[in-house]
């Protein structure tokens, strides 16, 4: 009488770990990943409006192209937009046809992404080790500050983060899988295409330095990885990625030149100042800020690396996923330390790479030095929740928070605030801050007692204070957006001029139902590929406008209402204030 169980071939053994079915208490921790991200991500999509520059930029960009019916080209204020390829543009675009057109669709391709990132990380985790390291990763990334703050800003690095975590889940399934070797890296390619079109040529780079590095250390890796290089995937690649860069170029000659210039050459001129500038203070702070990003793991792992770095590292025992993670958090911060562009934003691709690595490192820290970890994030909560000042510092003092310039720095419109509105958020985060301590008391209890689910309560405390900065994000959105300033135009008659750069007034883009015109500003600087700039007009050319009788409204920032109000007494003998948001006034000639 035979058996029922089937024998495992050779290569399904050792090159293809997991061949049994997994259990069940596996996909109740995936699902539970997933339905946790997409409650916390997708719940509130809808919270604040939309900022300006980035945010602004890609919301308004969409917009218009469902208003103009052209899904190749983006363009804000009728200004052509080709800093980044069109992906994020059109999955944008999806959302509006589907749902209409609102802040909350905007975000939704955002949260989509988190939450694939989400299940990415669950499932490179588990091919790295086992199901309840990839949950633990999961867990961290969900809890992370920076997961709740910069990934929700609509902006290509959280869809880009989800399309290279799913390249490096092909690579590592095609490196240990032989008989769907060949479909996993055809995923590969697709998914590096997508990035490619979602952010820039990045999206090749990082996948490819990545392999090739990993290349180089393991000879079994250049076996397997060499047919990576077949004619077929390079063709689809090429064939996904190349139409719209040439359609560009041939509508607007100089785009190709333009984005090699600003791109990349512009990228590379950092590193002259980085060989004389490696410990300048630019980089503690870009460090820094990652603390604050990666928290609460950048306070729970420092007892570990400290202490006990060479038995998370174990550098003679480093297998071909511990490698993968180590190679892709260095091909990716590295170069942005060392460069100029040191955007904390940037090294969002990379998150993934440290929750993985953080889940590993938990596993093989001592119970002595789990338990200081947990003890010293539940003394940085007592430590918030007693002060509630400690927020502030966490959204600005920086120079450029999801890509506002100088002129709309976080830092300067904080300091605008209502004390009244500084008391409420600063509140808020007291009383998440005491559910971080909470929570960090029961790790406390899980890891004494040696269970797993230690990691999961403190990313579960993280689900508080995580929603508190988000509240308070969008309930400081009128000092970043112009969204209130819209909605008082929309119902107006007349042109409308703003002061300033035009990504300074994309939200404008974005909520008001005209065109705009841009006032003191350099055609060159923001529309250098532009065919016409009708839209900018000079100072004189405004207070000719101002003369006439037609309504014109004028959209300053607080600090220059002083000039303008000398101006306007001068020529008119009036100085006529509508409304304001934030720091944003509206003047008009109309009584």
């Amino acid at each position: 009488m035979t058996a029922g169980a089937r024998a495992f071939r050779i290569e399904e053994t050792l090159l293809g770990p997991g061949v049994l079915n997994p259990p069940p208490t596996r996909h109740a921790l995936l699902a539970l990943c997933g339905a946790l991200a997409a409650l916390l991500h997708l719940a509130t999509i809808g919270w604040g409006d939309l900022y300006s520059q980035t945010e602004g930029q890609y919301a308004a960009g969409a917009r218009e192209m469902i208003a103009s019916h052209n899904f190749l080209l983006p363009m804000n204020d009728g200004v052509p937009r080709l800093q980044k390829p069109p992906l994020l543009y059109w999955l944008i675009a999806a959302s509006f046809k589907i749902f209409g057109v609102s802040a909350a669709a905007a975000r939704l391709p955002i949260a989509l992404s988190v939450v694939a990132t989400v299940a990415l990380i669950f499932l490179i985790g588990e091919r790295g080790g086992d199901y309840w390291r990839g949950f633990n990763a999961a867990m961290i990334y969900i809890g992370m500050a920076g997961t709740f703050l910069l990934a929700r800003i609509v902006m290509p690095e959280p869809v880009f983060t989800a399309f290279l975590s799913a390249a490096m889940l092909c690579a590592l399934r095609g490196f240990q899988e032989r008989q769907r070797r060949g479909m996993w890296f055809l995923g590969f390619w697709l998914c590096a295409a997508c990035a490619c079109l979602t952010k820039s040529f990045l999206g090749l780079v990082y996948p490819v330095a990545i392999v090739l590095l990993l290349s180089i250390f393991y000879r079994e890796a250049r076996m397997r990885f060499i047919s990576l290089l077949r004619w077929q995937y390079l063709s689809i690649f090429a064939v996904l990625v190349l139409p719209w860069h040439i359609w560009a170029e041939l509508h607007f000659p100089g785009y190709i030149r333009h984005q090699i210039t600003t791109e990349w050459l512009g990228h590379m001129t950092g590193w002259t100042d980085a060989l004389h500038d490696f410990a300048g203070a630019a980089r503690f702070e870009f460090v820094g800020l990652h603390l604050v990003w990666l928290f609460p793991w950048s306070i729970v792992l420092l007892p570990g690396i400290i202490f006990g770095f060479r038995r998370i590292v174990r550098p003679h025992e480093i297998d071909f996923p511990h490698a993968l993670l180590l190679c892709w958090m260095a091909i990716v911060f590295l170069p942005l330390l060392l460069l100029g562009q040191r955007q904390d934003y940037y090294s969002m691709s990379m998150w993934p790479a440290f929750a993985l690595w953080a889940a590993l490192a938990w596993q093989r820290l001592p119970t002595n030095l789990r338990l200081a970890g947990v003890i010293a994030i539940a003394a940085v909560a007592f430590i918030i929740a007693c002060s509630g000042w400690l927020w502030p510092l966490s959204l600005g003092n920086h120079e450029d928070w999801g890509g506002m310039n100088a002129r709309w720095t976080a830092w300067r419109a904080l300091q605008d605030i209502p004390a009244p509105m500084w008391f409420s958020l600063r509140h808020r985060l007291g009383l998440g801050a005491l559910a971080l301590l909470l929570f960090a008391l029961v790790a406390l209890y899980l890891v004494v007692t040696q269970r797993r689910l230690a990691c999961a309560a403190i990313a579960l405390g993280m689900i508080a204070p995580g929603l508190a900065m988000m509240d308070g994000v969008a309930r400081i959105a009128p000092y970043f957006s112009l969204a209130d300033v819209a909605r008082y135009l929309n119902p107006q008659t007349g042109d409308v001029v703003f002061e300033g750069p035009l990504d300074d007034a994309s939200s404008l883009g974005f909520y008001l139902n005209r065109p705009f015109a841009l006032v003191n500003q350099n055609p060159q600087k923001d529309a250098p590929i532009a065919r016409k700039i009708d839209m900018f007009i000079s100072e004189d050319a405004l207070l000719e406008k101002w003369r006439e009788s037609a309504p014109v409204f004028l959209i300053i920032d607080q600090p220059r209402a002083p000039y303008w109000q000398r101006l306007l007494t001068d020529r008119f003998h009036i100085f006529h204030q509508v409304t304001s948001s934030g720091t944003a006034i509206v003047l008009t000639n109309q009584m």
